[in-house]
Order: structure tokens, then sequence, then C-alpha cells
């Protein structure tokens, strides 16, 4: 009787230390990325997923997911880009380690193999593209004037 409740307790606290090791779990995939933006004509409002800045300035934003974003300033016209997400090296480490670490070993490796898949349909692998904007604002052509 001592014996099974001991596979038990040894099975919950695989089954616990399995699911610490996903970066899913960890919440990865809502982690924040520092974005810096700059323009040739400084206090241009940009606006990236509801939030804003004026350049020069920084935003944090979701890494696993895309971004659109609005520059405008008046006299200028508007001009509309997008931060694009996707899979990392970075994020394939942080996924490699994690469920190898937690799962793999005692798999032999089908664990991590599941994990990974885990990771990449939630975003947790994903990083953003590109983490420096430079804006380029071209003025309002007035009416009536020849270019």
């Amino acid at each position: 009787m001592n014996k099974l409740l001991t596979i038990r307790f040894i099975a919950l606290l695989l089954i616990v230390f399995e699911m610490t090791g996903c970066s899913t779990l960890f919440g990865r995939q809502n982690q924040e990325e520092e974005i810096f933006f700059d323009s040739n004509i400084s206090n241009v409002e940009v606006n990236c997923s509801g939030k804003r800045i004026k350049t020069p300035g920084a935003l944090p934003l979701t890494q696993s997911r895309n971004h659109t974003c609005t520059a405008e300033l008046e006299g200028y016209e508007r001009n509309v880009f997008e931060i694009k997400s996707g899979p990392s090296w970075p994020g394939f480490a942080h996924s490699t380690a994690l469920n190898t670490a937690a799962w793999g070993w005692w798999t032999m490796g089908i664990g991590t193999g599941v994990g990974w898949l885990m990771d990449f349909m939630s975003g947790a692998m994903k990083n953003l593209k590109q983490r420096h904007f430079q804006i380029e604002m071209k003025p309002i052509a007035e009416k009536g004037t020849k270019s």
C-alpha cells in the first residue's frame, strides 16, 4: 500500500514538473518588446495597437502578433506600416530548453516535440522582426501647385 502512494506521489510530481516546462505556460507569448520609433520630423504621433508615442520614443508591443501602426502629424501625409512577428531563434531556444528540461528527458524527446507544437501555435516562439523604425514623413501637397 505504501508503494502505491509513493508511485502516485512521483506521478503527481512529474505531471506538475511537466506542466511548468512549456514556454506557453510561462506566458512568453504575452511578453512585450521595446520598439523604437524615430522620424525625419520630431513630434510625429505613432499609434500601434492602441498605444501612442511621439517621436523619438519607444513603445512596448506584444512580441507574438503583428501590429498595424500609423504615424501622423498635421500638415503631413499619414503613414501606415506594419510590424511583423514571426518564429525566432530566441523563441525556439527558450521553448527547447524548457520543454527538454521538463519532459523531454523522460519521454525520449516526444515531450519536447509536443511542447514545440504548443509553443509555435500559441506564439511563444515568436518575436517582432524589427526593433527600430525610421519614419519618413512627407508634406501634404497644396492644391493648385505643380510638382
